[in-house]
């Protein structure tokens, strides 16, 4: 019998990204109740083993925590902060920037029953800020914005192909989780 995994998010956007690291292996993943957690750690791997810790008192959990990197806006853009921050921030700081260049890193973290077990972070995604006008933020905001010039297309509008050619963040975190639980 699979076993229960709980996916510490309440976006579905990252619900979806987290049971996609998990696919094929003998796991049930299931939401999880709403946890508020303060996102408070030092990088992203701090604040992924925070939401994980949080959710894995019954079992396992996996929680992420993720950033939008732009080299232009360094010391103006935090990638710790990218949520919190928000697209509104985003438009403001990057109005006439002339060097657009944009990158992503994730943190995946899994604990089981308040101990951690493992984390990972992972960068290598990188693109453009698209042009404007932006479309009103959603749940993953960032997909809507993150440009891949030689498709395109942001992320948003990648097929699942184009995603793991692509996406070079998520699929490394994927390789990883795949060969912890193979080999846990």
């Amino acid at each position: 019998m699979a076993r229960r995994i709980v996916l510490a998010s309440s976006n579905p956007a990252k619900r979806e990204q987290l049971r996609w690291l998990l696919d094929g292996l003998d796991l049930r993943p299931v939401s999880g109740p709403a946890v508020e957690v303060p996102e408070d750690a030092p990088d992203l791997a701090g604040n992924a083993a925070l939401k994980a810790l949080a959710s894995s008192a019954e079992g396992l959990a996996i929680a992420s925590d993720g950033g939008l990197e732009v080299p232009a806006l360094a010391g103006l853009w935090d990638p710790l902060r990218t949520h919190r921050q928000g697209q509104a921030r985003l438009r403001e700081l990057a109005a006439g920037l002339a060097d657009r260049r944009v990158a992503w890193a994730e943190a995946v973290a899994i604990a089981e029953c308040g101990e951690l077990l493992a984390s990972w972070t992972c960068r290598g995604t990188e693109g453009l800020l698209a042009p404007e006008p932006w479309p009103e933020p959603r749940a993953f905001w960032v997909w809507d914005i993150f440009l891949f010039p030689a498709l395109g297309k942001t992320w948003a509008q990648l097929t699942p192909e184009e995603r793991e050619h692509v996406d070079l963040t998520w699929t490394s975190l994927r390789r990883e989780v795949q060969a912890f639980f193979l080999h846990w």
